[in-house]
């Protein structure tokens, strides 16, 4: 076909309605990857779905999830029965799981240490290098993470994403779970995000439970905490990608467990 005859013809509309269309998905495409949307007159523009079908952050749920890059998504490691050192850090929801998990670490011989940072998220978490420090510092050989109940009704949580990503690669490759927010509400999606990124078997879905709180309307009460730590427990003995010894405790331990506090404060630049 001649191109200058083809151009000149009656077909040249059909070239500017097909270059329009493909100006148009571009730019959607790149709006698409703004960790913001955009507002005009205080009227968000919305931004569409392009990004997640070019770089898929996760599989869906229910469908085999085969990543090259992590194997460990496919079948559970056998049941470890030595001694733990178990790091449990995230935000003020672990406070009550904590004293919990210290009776657990009496029972089974394992050690832990706690880290609560106050009204802390994963802007915060993923924002610094907070987890890698305090896994540098005591060395843990399984890692706990409760972080999230900040986050249940934030407006755009695509992007938290490379947030819940960067907290992650900083946990690398010890043994993890992280443990869900437990709502008091329905979310925004901060649990399928991290659902997502962590896996069935490395996600533990708080929100499922039922909770006595305190006056907050938040934070479980310790009886209730320590339920809660119960569930997590079976999960992480029975279902979860690494499991460990996390027998039932008889009685409580006679020590608190070693925590350490960081002020509600974010890292600089946030």
């Amino acid at each position: 076909m001649n191109f200058k005859k083809f151009v000149a013809g009656k077909h040249f509309p059909l070239l500017k309605v097909v270059g329009i269309m493909l100006i148009t998905m571009i730019t959607l495409t790149i709006y698409s990857y703004r960790s913001e949307p955009i507002k005009i007159l205080k009227k968000e523009i919305k931004q569409s779905e392009i990004q997640d079908f070019f770089t898929p952050s996760e599989l869906p749920v229910g469908m085999l999830a085969v990543n090259l890059r992590d194997k460990t998504k496919i079948q559970s490691a056998p049941m470890d029965s030595s001694s733990q050192r178990f790091l449990l850090i995230g935000d003020s929801m672990l406070e009550t799981l904590g004293y919990r998990l210290n009776d657990y670490c009496g029972k089974n011989g394992h050690t832990m240490n706690s880290v609560i940072w106050y009204s802390s998220s994963t802007l915060w978490y993923g924002n610094s290098d907070t987890i890698s420090y305090f896994i540098n510092k005591f060395d843990p050989t399984y890692v706990i993470l409760v972080i999230g109940a900040n986050e249940l009704f934030i407006r755009n949580i695509k992007s938290r994403d490379k947030l819940v990503k960067n907290i992650l690669r900083q946990v690398s490759d010890r043994k993890y779970i992280w443990v869900g927010p437990p709502n008091w509400k329905k979310d925004t999606g901060i649990n399928d995000l991290i659902l997502r990124n962590a896996g069935t078997r490395r996600y533990y879905p708080s929100k499922n439970l039922t909770y006595e709180r305190f006056k907050d309307g938040a934070h479980p009460t310790r009886k209730s905490g320590y339920m809660w730590m119960d569930s997590v427990a079976v999960f992480i003995m029975k279902q979860s990608m690494y499991p460990v010894l996390m027998n039932y405790p008889d009685m409580p331990a006679s020590k608190h467990p070693p925590t350490t506090l960081l002020g509600p404060h974010p890292p600089k630049g946030l």
